[in-house]
């Protein structure tokens, strides 16, 4: 089950969003781990990393890019980080599945 839930460096922000999202779904409605997890943190946390994503438009390629002066590398730096923090949000959330 735990390989279903892979997300790569190449996955968009959306990708690992939607990843994240199901996995933490599926625990919090098929497991009692209530008291081990915040669910509501997470989801709030989870929220604010993608909604700055569509801030950015860091899906969107090159075209409709956002107007904060970052460059393309700052925003492919950003989507890194992005990715990183989903990655460690399912690591986390994997512990439960074992």
């Amino acid at each position: 089950m735990e390989n279903l839930f892979e997300i790569g460096d190449d996955d968009t922000v959306w990708d690992a969003w939607f990843t994240t999202v199901t996995l933490l779904d599926m625990l919090e409605h098929t497991y009692q781990i209530h008291r081990y997890y915040d669910f509501d943190q997470a989801r709030r946390r989870i929220g604010k990393i993608y909604a700055l994503a569509e801030a950015h438009a860091i899906d969107k390629g090159t075209t409709p890019r956002c107007s904060c002066n970052l460059s393309d590398g700052e925003h492919a730096l950003l989507k890194r980080k992005m990715i990183k923090f989903f990655k460690l949000q399912v690591g986390n959330l994997k512990h439960f599945l074992s």
